[in-house]
């Protein structure tokens, strides 16, 4: 039994010449990880090539033309706001809507529609 109780022990004192959370307050620094840096966002994109090459990727309708605005960093991805121009699939003109789009190392992530009191409404759209 006293065996045991050594063993336990020993396992207890090794556990705990672990590193810790940063953010754990009940250790000196020195056992501590480093906390991570702040966010680095990749280059800036071009957000109209991207639009070009890959537009279909955005829109399922047949879209004669998208109008982009210019890049906003975003912790790592980047985020920007498109409007699509054209017809919808029964052919009806699209309605007027914005959408902010994340994309991240050149993949297109969510596109989200937004209204009017969003700072896409206020963004300066130009053709891709």
């Amino acid at each position: 039994m006293k065996r045991w109780g050594a063993v336990l022990a020993g396992c207890v004192c090794l556990a705990a010449c672990a590193r810790a959370d940063s953010q754990v307050s009940f250790l000196p620094d020195k056992y501590k990880d480093k906390a991570p840096g702040p966010p680095v966002a990749e280059p800036m994109p071009d957000v109209k090539a991207v639009v070009r090459e890959r537009g279909k990727e955005l829109f399922a309708s047949a879209v004669d033309s998208i109008l982009v605005g210019p890049p906003h960093p975003k912790g790592t991805h980047w985020e920007f706001c498109v409007k699509p121009i054209g017809r919808g699939v029964g052919g009806q003109p699209l309605p007027p809507q914005i959408y902010l789009v994340e994309i991240e190392r050149g993949v297109i992530g969510d596109r989200l529609p937004v209204g009017g009191s969003h700072w896409c409404a206020r963004e300066p759209l130009s053709p891709a």
